[in-house]
């Protein structure tokens, strides 16, 4: 995997467990967890793009 895919899993990885630690705080305001929810997308998007362009 090259650094790129890499650094973009490990900072996926990071935003899932923000998101799994805000969803244990219910008073947490909501959008929070939202506008990192639209990060984590971005950033899915763009790792599955890197992977597949690739060269093998």
């Amino acid at each position: 995997m090259n650094d790129n895919a890499q650094r973009l899993k490990n900072e996926i990885m990071e935003k899932n467990k923000l998101i799994n630690c805000f969803n244990r705080k219910y008073d947490l305001d909501k959008s929070k967890i939202q506008n990192i929810e639209v990060e984590l997308d971005s950033l899915l998007y763009k790792y599955y793009k890197t992977l597949k362009n690739r060269d093998y």
